[in-house]
């Protein structure tokens, strides 16, 4: 009877062990999205679907339910390359509420001058190591160069970075009071600095373009992830380099990705890459974003009549 005591404990002691390891095990799942180009409502365009802010809002909803220590980032040109201030007062509005961890700006949030997307931009979680804005006389970074957040017990650092040549075909009272330093020697020195702060997972954003990240990737020893955008290049496959692994969900904000990952001591291990798609007939309405639509087509048409009768 003793014998079988014994027993009965080495067997709970056994499994116990062989469940802490599986709990050691650290999981964090990395949402991206890359490129809306204003595409706040949904297309009815079959060939080419884009479900828009009022679908990828409800679509966000599900992933957060359905994936462990969700991050949520988005790698920037959500608004158009046009100057559009009551499109793009109404698409940050609903940035607003689907609640981005953290984000990198791209060139066309400034389409409608750097005042404008700076005091639209206040409050929300930016990050950028290397563009910097003239203010009184001197350059200044025009965001925190990095952030810290924290997600099933993992600590993750979050630095991003802008293309040099992103501003190219912008007119000069753009570009007069932006200056963009050099990415690769920015984005080392933020990430060294956050694996010092304690990271234990270091992303980088990157609004430079795919080729670029390649690139990147191959001079950043301390970043594990790289999250693209800019070139909106769809990267089916996560392309693994020797130092991070570099992702991109493609155009026109119609594609969320899950980027599912796994590491315990070490650098992460990608388990899976995937890929939603809402398109006009799913997922349902988010009726919050749905009433800021109303709101900002109701706008639109005030204004439009305000010019009919100049």
């Amino acid at each position: 009877m003793r014998s079988n005591r014994l027993l009965v404990i080495a067997v709970i002691a056994l499994l116990s062990s062989v469940s802490g390891a599986r709990t050691g095990e650290a999981r964090v799942t990395i949402v991206y999205t890359n490129s809306l180009n204003g595409n706040l409502d949904y297309c009815r365009c079959p060939s080419d679907p884009k479900g828009g802010l009022v679908k990828r809002a409800t679509e966000i909803e599900s992933i957060r339910k359905a994936f462990p220590n969700v991050i949520l980032l988005d790698t920037g040109d959500f608004l158009t390359i046009d100057d559009d201030p009551i499109l793009a007062r109404h698409i940050v509005e609903a940035y607003r509420i689907i609640g981005c961890d953290a984000m990198v700006p791209g060139d066309q949030e400034f389409s409608g001058g750097t005042e404008f997307f700076l005091r639209l931009a206040k409050g929300m979680p930016f990050v950028c190591a290397n563009l910097q804005v003239k203010s009184g006389g001197a350059w200044k970074h025009a965001f925190p160069r990095s952030l810290l957040i924290e997600r099933g017990g993992t600590t993750i650092g979050i630095t991003g970075v802008i293309a040099p040549g992103a501003f190219r075909y912008y007119p000069e009272k753009v570009t007069e009071r932006l200056r963009v330093l050099d990415p690769a020697a920015r984005a080392a020195d933020e990430a060294a600095s956050l694996r010092k702060r304690g990271a234990g997972l270091v992303i980088l954003l990157s609004h430079a373009g795919y080729e670029a990240d390649i690139e990147l990737e191959k001079k950043l020893e301390d970043v594990d992830v790289i999250v693209g955008g800019h070139s909106q290049t769809l990267v089916a496959e996560p392309r693994r380099g020797g130092n991070a692994v570099v992702v991109q969900a493609g155009a026109n904000g119609a594609r969320i990705g899950i980027l599912e990952l796994s590491f315990h001591g070490g650098k992460p291990r990608v388990m899976k890459n995937s890929f939603r798609l809402p398109d006009e007939h799913r997922p349902a309405d988010d009726p919050r974003i749905r009433r800021i639509i109303d709101r900002y087509n109701a706008e639109v048409k005030r204004e439009m009549e305000k010019m009919r009768l100049r």
